[in-house]
């Protein structure tokens, strides 16, 4: 099988560790395709002076090809122990663990078992900060509330919060 004239060239710089434009500096030297074989270059310089590669048929044929089929992975053992997946959060073996699991049918004695046991873990509801300082804002509003009318109705309520909090700070 051919080789593309592309990745024989590639192939070419990759061994001589030169790029393409380093290469093609000498190709003014040589007019012949045999002439820069001899010398070694990738390129030569043709009737027209036009700049090619120095590459016969016969050169791609003979090239070394790749398979066109990657190569085959080894299969997973759930025995042995494997990396993280890919969201790192379980190696593969707990994965496995977990997908058979999922396929196992769960009676509903099981089910709920486990949700019980969900809500027994989870936090119990925090109960809201000190009740009594709303009351005291609340009963402080009412006093200074004609302070935070607006022309257009309605009351400026951020500008008494913060008005009332810098008066508890020097309350305490």
């Amino acid at each position: 099988m051919a080789v593309s004239l592309r990745t024989y060239l590639n192939n070419k710089l990759k061994e001589k560790g030169m790029t393409a434009t380093q290469a093609k500096k000498n190709a003014g030297k040589y007019k012949s395709i045999a002439a820069a074989k001899k010398a070694g270059s990738l390129y030569y310089t043709n009737k027209d002076g036009k700049v090619m590669a120095a590459v016969y048929a016969e050169d791609l044929k003979k090239a070394p090809t790749t398979s066109p089929r990657p190569k085959a992975r080894p299969k997973k053992t759930p025995g042995k122990a494997q990396g993280p997946t890919r969201r790192g959060v379980m190696t593969l073996d707990e994965k496995i663990e977990v997908d058979r699991a999922n396929k196992k049918p769960m009676s509903t004695t099981e089910l709920n078992r486990m949700v019980k046991k969900a809500i027994d873990a989870a936090p119990a509801k925090v109960a809201p900060k000190n009740k009594s300082q709303s009351s005291r804002f609340n009963a402080w509003f009412k006093n200074n509330q004609s302070k935070y009318e607006r022309k257009n109705g309605g009351f400026n309520m951020g500008q008494a919060i913060k008005d009332f909090s810098q008066t508890q700070l020097y309350k305490k």
